[in-house]
C-alpha cells in the first residue's frame, strides 16, 4: 500500500509538472502567435501610412510630411531627415519591384522626390542658401517654401541621409535603364560650380561642415553629435565610390580624404571608463542631456554603418550601450515596470528627456518613442544575424560581457543544458563555438520579438503609429501617423525576416 501511495504521489507530481510545462508552453506560444498574426497587418498599415504621407494634401510632388499632425504638435512639414529615411524605404521597394507598373510608380515617386529637393536646395531660408549653409535647414513647407519660424537649425544629418538614399536610387535606376543622362542632370555631376545636382550639393555641403556643431536628431542642443558624424561618414564614403563610378576622380579623392579625417576623429565618442558610445562629448553639463547616453547612438549604427567594421552592431562599445539603455529604460518608465514577462522594454530618446509629444520644459517628462523602441528591436535582429553567421567568435572585450550575460541568464530556460550553462559563464578571451553562437542568436531573436510584442500591446486596433507612448498610461501620444514610426516598423520587420533566414540557414535544429 505504501509503495502504491508513493507511486501515486510521484505520478501526481509528474502530472502537475507536465501541466505546468504545457501551460507555459501554451502561454509562450500564445504571445508568439499573436505577434505573427499582427505583423502582416501592421506592415500593410505602415505602408499605407508611409505612402499617405508622401505627396500629402497641400504638398507638391516629392514632398513628404513628417506626420499627419497639424496641432500639438504641428509636424506638417517636410523634414529633410525624416523624408530621406522614408525614401530609403521606397528605394528598397524599388530594388525589389518586378511588376512594371509597380516599378514605374516607385520610380515616379523617387524622381519627384529628387526634383522637390532640387527646388528646396535652391530656396533661401534662415540658415542660408545653396552655397552659404542653407542645406542645413531642418524642414520646409510642403509647397517648397522656406520655413521662417523659430527652430533649431542647423541639421546636418538630413543632407547625409538624402545623399545615401538618392545614390541608392541612382544605382538601381542605372541598373534598370542605363540612363546616365538623367543621373548626371539631376543627381551628380562635377562639371559646374555651384553644384547643379542634388547629391553633389549634399556631398559638397557635408564635406565642409562635418566638424561643426549642429542640432542633432532630437533638435535639443547645438553640439557635435555621434549620430551626425557616423551618417556623414557613410555618405562621404559612398559618395566617393559613386563619384568614381561616374568618372569624377577628383571629387572621389576629396570625399575619401575628408571621410578618413572624420573617421580618425570619432574615437572621442568612446567612453573607455564606462564602455559606451557617447551621444556627444561637448554639451554643457547643465543641459537636460547630462548623461550623454542616448538611443540615437544605436539608431546611428542602424542608419550609418557602412559595412566596413567601423562601429559595427557587434562592436563591444555598441553592444554595451544597447544593454545600458535597456537597464535604464526598464525601470525609468512606469509602463515598463508593469509589463508582462512576454513584453520587451519600451525605449525613449534619452533618460532626462523633457518633451512629451505636446509640451516641453521644466517638469515635463519624456515618453517611450515608437521609432526608438523599434530601432532597438531592429538592432537586436541585426545582431542576431551576425551571431548566426559566425563560425566561432572570441570575446575580445569585457564590454561584450554585460549583454551576453543578460542573454544567457534571461533565455537559459529555452537552451539545451550544456549550452545554457556555458552562456552564463562568459570570460574575456573565451572562443565561442557554433552551438553557443546559435543559442545567443536565438536569444537575441527572442529579445527583439518581445520588444516588437511590447509595441503591439500599445498600438490600437487601427494600427496607427504616433510619435510616443505615454509613460504612465501606455496609450499613444504626440504626433499621429508619424512617418518615421512607420518607417521604423517596416525596417525592423525586414531585419527580422533577414535574421530569421540567416538563423535557419546557419543554425539547423
Amino acid at each position: 500500500m505504501g509503495s502504491k501511495s508513493h507511486f501515486t504521489s510521484k505520478l501526481v507530481v509528474f502530472a502537475s509538472i507536465l501541466v505546468l510545462l504545457l501551460f507555459h508552453s501554451s502561454e509562450a506560444q500564445s504571445w508568439k502567435d499573436s505577434l505573427e498574426r499582427w505583423i502582416p497587418k501592421e506592415m500593410e498599415r505602415s505602408f499605407q501610412g508611409i505612402f499617405y504621407n508622401i505627396d500629402p494634401p497641400g504638398g507638391i510632388p516629392g514632398s513628404v510630411t513628417a506626420a499627419d499632425s497639424h496641432y500639438q504638435p504641428d509636424y506638417y512639414y517636410n523634414w529633410i531627415r525624416d523624408a530621406a529615411i522614408t525614401m530609403d524605404v521606397v528605394v528598397t521597394l524599388y530594388e525589389k519591384a518586378k511588376e512594371p507598373s509597380q516599378v514605374k510608380k516607385l520610380e515616379d515617386i523617387l524622381k519627384s522626390y529628387v526634383h522637390y529637393n532640387y527646388i528646396i536646395q535652391r530656396t533661401p531660408n534662415p540658415t542660408g542658401n545653396l552655397t552659404t549653409g542653407g542645406l542645413g535647414a531642418a524642414h520646409y513647407l510642403l509647397n517648397g517654401s522656406a520655413f521662417t519660424g523659430s527652430w533649431c537649425s542647423v541639421e546636418n544629418d538630413g543632407p547625409a541621409l538624402r545623399a545615401v538614399a538618392v545614390m541608392r536610387f541612382a544605382k538601381e535606376y542605372l541598373r534598370r535603364h542605363g540612363d546616365l543622362s538623367y543621373v548626371k542632370k539631376w543627381i551628380f555631376n562635377n562639371e559646374t560650380n555651384p553644384p547643379t545636382t542634388v547629391t553633389r550639393a549634399d556631398l559638397d555641403y557635408i564635406v565642409r561642415v562635418w566638424p561643426d556643431p549642429c542640432c542633432g536628431p532630437w533638435e535639443t542642443f547645438f553640439v557635435v553629435h555621434f549620430w551626425d558624424q557616423l551618417l556623414i561618414r557613410k555618405a562621404l564614403l559612398q559618395g566617393a565610390k559613386f563619384a568614381e563610378m561616374l568618372g569624377y576622380m577628383n571629387a572621389s579623392s576629396y570625399y575619401t580624404k575628408q571621410a578618413k579625417e572624420l573617421t580618425s576623429n570619432m574615437s572621442k565618442f568612446i567612453s573607455h571608463v564606462h564602455g559606451v558610445v557617447l551621444e556627444s562629448i561637448d554639451a554643457p553639463r547643465d543641459t537636460i542631456h547630462e548623461t550623454f547616453i542616448d538611443t540615437s547612438t544605436i539608431l546611428a549604427v542602424l542608419y550609418g554603418y557602412n559595412d566596413d567594421g567601423f562601429y559595427a552592431p557587434d562592436d563591444p562599445y555598441v553592444m554595451n550601450t544597447a544593454n545600458l539603455l535597456r537597464l535604464i529604460y526598464k525601470d525609468l518608465f512606469p509602463v515598463n515596470r508593469r509589463r508582462s514577462q512576454d513584453e520587451g522594454v519600451l525605449f525613449g530618446r534619452f533618460p532626462n528627456d523633457n518633451y512629451d509629444g505636446i509640451a516641453t520644459g521644466n517638469g515635463v517628462k519624456g515618453n517611450p518613442w515608437f521609432l526608438c523602441t523599434l530601432g532597438m528591436a531592429r538592432y537586436y535582429f541585426e545582431l542576431a544575424k551576425r551571431f548566426s553567421e559566425y563560425t566561432t567568435l572570441t570575446i575580445h572585450s569585457k564590454w561584450m560581457l554585460p549583454l551576453l550575460d543578460h542573454l544567457g541568464s534571461s533565455h537559459s530556460h529555452s537552451m539545451p543544458p550544456v549550452v545554457g550553462e556555458a552562456l552564463n559563464h562568459f570570460q574575456v578571451g573565451e572562443t565561442l563555438q557554433k552551438a553557443q553562437l546559435c543559442q545567443i542568436a536565438k536569444a537575441l531573436l527572442t529579445e527583439a520579438d518581445k520588444i516588437v510584442y511590447a509595441v503591439y500591446r500599445h498600438v490600437p486596433e487601427t494600427g496607427m503609429l504616433t510619435e510616443e507612448i505615454n509613460r504612465f498610461t501606455g496609450f499613444e501620444q504626440g504626433a499621429k501617423n508619424l512617418t518615421w514610426s512607420y518607417d521604423s516598423f517596416v525596417t525592423a520587420i525586414w531585419s527580422r525576416k533577414h535574421s530569421l533566414k540567416a538563423f535557419h540557414s546557419n543554425c539547423p535544429l
